[in-house]
């Protein structure tokens, strides 16, 4: 009997600014997290630094300084959103002045609208249709991308929205392995619709880790290797958001972020280090390590 070899893995690991050349002018990106908690920050850093322009950017269900730091950089040219906003901290300063100045362009759906949305462009599907009940919501009335069709089976009128299909999707995580297997150490969140939704998909991730450790708790796999085309290794990487099971995250750094003067702050923080490890070196190993410890 003829043994056939199985086909080799595809090793997936690249840098940040590699990462972040994928991610040309004008696409429609996606980032993972929920609120001050696994957000992609180093990514969204380098993102700036390489000067992307005219993103259309989706927020995650509820977006803070991820999709405020874009915002503020002038990379946005389309937000869609359900809220943005640093939770107890207050408003997301620069999100705010850029909407009431109108310098960007908001789809305000909801949270249905958003996970419906990257269900519907994960299957491939053109649009979500909404149950009975959904037309006492405001967003219906006041957003143009929500429409009304007919249901073909009743002849009721019925709420549609569009399919969310991203260019590319940006995640946080606590593990991968160099193919692409993701482990979440708490909340997914919607990171996996994001994932099976985006065109690519990008993982920045605390450790990365031999296949053999994923293979041997594969349970634990959040997202499976074949919806991610780059791994990068970024300790740290969410910070100052957390990342659930690793570290918290660094209040003081939000509130200095939410304080400041935008562009003073990206002189500092984002164009100031010349790469990741050199924006940590700014905050100091103590103070990271005493957010790991205050879990």
């Amino acid at each position: 009997m003829e043994v056939i070899d199985a086909p080799q893995r595809t090793r997936k690991v690249g840098t940040l600014q590699q990462a972040a050349a994928l991610i040309k002018d004008g696409d429609t990106l996606a980032f993972g997290g929920i609120h001050s908690h696994n957000g992609p920050m180093a990514l969204i850093r380098e993102i700036i630094r390489q000067g992307t322009k005219s993103l259309k950017l989706i927020a995650n269900v509820s977006a803070g300084m991820p999709a405020d730091l874009l915002v503020g950089a002038g990379c946005v040219d389309t937000l869609m959103v359900c809220y943005v906003g640093l939770e107890h901290l207050g408003m997301a300063p620069r999100y705010r002045e850029a909407a009431e100045q109108g310098r960007i362009k908001i789809i305000d759906g909801d949270e249905i609208y958003y996970v419906l949305g990257l269900k519907a462009g994960a299957l491939g599907l053109p649009f979500v249709p909404y149950p009975p009940g959904h037309e006492a919501r405001d967003n219906p009335k006041r957003e143009p991308t929500y429409q009304r069709t007919l249901d073909p089976y009743t002849g009721r009128e019925i709420i549609v929205s569009p399919a969310i299909a991203p260019d590319v999707g940006i995640i946080h995580a606590a593990r991968c392995d160099p193919y692409g297997n993701v482990v979440h150490l708490g909340s997914v969140v919607a990171d996996d619709l994001i994932a099976k939704a985006s065109r690519r998909t990008i993982v920045t991730a605390e450790e990365i880790v031999p296949l053999e450790s994923i293979q041997a708790d594969p349970k634990r796999t959040s997202i499976p290797g074949h919806y991610i085309d780059m791994v990068v290794k970024a300790p740290f990487g969410a910070h100052p958001l957390s990342c659930h099971g690793v570290y918290n995250h660094d209040e003081a750094a939000i509130r200095d972020y939410r304080d400041a003067d935008i562009d003073a702050y990206l002189r500092e923080y984002v164009f100031g280090p010349k790469d990741h490890f050199a924006y940590l070196e700014k905050f100091g190993i103590e103070r990271l390590l005493n957010l790991r410890e205050s879990l």
